[in-house]
């Protein structure tokens, strides 16, 4: 099955979660955006929200009960497309991702990044749970000799754990943003 092509609508304190991280100056991707509920709700908070969904058998029936119900805002526009190759809209603040088996995460971060964007709101990257990414500033660049031990988070989407020796104290709580990790340098040698 193509995971990342399935669409579920999430929980409810998911998308709470997900709405008090917006601000109403902010400009929205909403990548994956299925039949548009968060999309909605986000256009009630933020500037403007741009709505990507590449399914057009979530998307179509969402936009036709919205016809037959109410216009959509006019700070929400909605694209039929894939995300991996539509051209993210320049003066983003805020990305939302909320795909837990995405398999583009990396893509979707550098395309966030170009755009402007300085937040992503994601699950991702753990597959659980909800994480505010900061997209303004760059992990710490990839070195097993100087990285502290603990889980770290790379903007390629991969997780992982660095083991300490067994006396040290870890703090399970503390994630370290990285860059170019081993997983990332295998992709490129592909």
């Amino acid at each position: 099955m193509d995971w990342e092509a399935a669409w579920a609508p999430y929980d409810e304190a998911t998308y709470r979660a997900t709405l008090e991280l917006v601000q109403p100056d902010d400009v929205v991707l909403d990548i994956g955006a299925g039949d548009l509920r968060l999309a909605l709700r986000l256009a009630t908070i933020a500037r403007h929200v741009y709505a990507v969904e590449r399914r057009t058998d979530v998307l179509g029936p969402a936009l036709e009960r919205r016809v037959s119900d109410s216009p959509l805002p006019a700070n929400l526009t909605v694209v039929c497309a894939d995300a991996r190759h539509w051209p993210f809209p320049s003066g983003l603040t805020v990305g939302v991702l909320l795909m837990r088996h995405c398999r583009h995460f990396g893509l979707y971060v550098s395309k966030l990044r170009a755009a402007g964007a300085r937040l992503l709101i994601t699950n991702a990257r753990w597959g659980m749970g909800l994480e505010a990414m900061d997209l303004s500033k760059p992990g710490l660049a990839w070195d097993f000799d100087t990285l502290a031990p603990g889980w770290y988070a790379c903007v390629c989407g991969a997780v992982g754990f660095v083991e300490g020796p067994p006396t040290m104290p870890i703090d399970l709580e503390y994630v370290q943003q990285v860059e170019e990790c081993p997983r990332c340098a295998c992709k490129e040698r592909k």
